[in-house]
């Protein structure tokens, strides 16, 4: 059987008739077309022009990552669960995939410089009397054959100087490397 359907939108439930697209809000709880939240292009249009965002600003926080944005209306959103994926971030608000997309963008500056000091591999080499590792950063920092001891205080000296974030990297993956040694 035919039917009919009239479209209202769920926003500003004026009938509309769609343009090249039909928009819809997923509802789980829909058990028949009559139930699903359709939207107006104007709505639509209105959406995407408010998410146009000026600043964002990522954190992560025992494996929790947020986001707060500023859009360019001056509308603040603070501490957003957000989940990078397939080039877009996907947060707990409704937001346009060019925005999405934005904040990848913006996601991918900020992963970058949290990580650039960061080790992204490391390698020792135990010699008769010497132990040496080589390393990079995720920065493109490298560091090769520098050798080192641990002092009578515990301390890590190298032969040429190593900054201190790198070394704090290079204390705990010479620990795991012992460990995986002696089993």
């Amino acid at each position: 059987m035919i039917r009919t359907l009239p479209l209202v939108c769920s926003n500003c439930d004026n009938k509309f008739v769609p343009a090249e697209e039909l928009y819809y809000r997923d509802n789980f709880m829909s058990n028949s077309i009559r139930d699903v939240h359709f939207i107006c292009p104007d709505c639509i249009k209105r959406w995407k022009d408010k998410w146009r965002i000026k600043t964002a600003v990522f954190s992560e926080k025992d494996y929790v990552m947020t986001v707060s944005i500023t859009l360019e209306d001056g509308t603040i959103y603070k501490n957003l669960d957000c989940t990078p994926l397939e080039e877009t971030v996907v947060t707990s608000e409704e937001i346009p995939e060019e925005a999405q997309r934005r904040l990848f963008s913006i996601y991918t500056e900020w992963d970058s410089e949290r990580k650039k000091n960061s080790l992204k591999d490391c390698t020792f080499k135990d010699e008769f009397m010497r132990t040496t590792f080589s390393c990079e950063t995720y920065g493109g920092e490298k560091f090769n054959d520098i050798a080192f001891r641990f002092n009578m205080k515990g301390q890590i000296e190298t032969e040429t100087p190593v900054p201190e974030y790198v070394l704090k990297q290079i204390i705990d993956a010479y620990r795991l490397y012992e460990m995986q040694n002696k089993e």
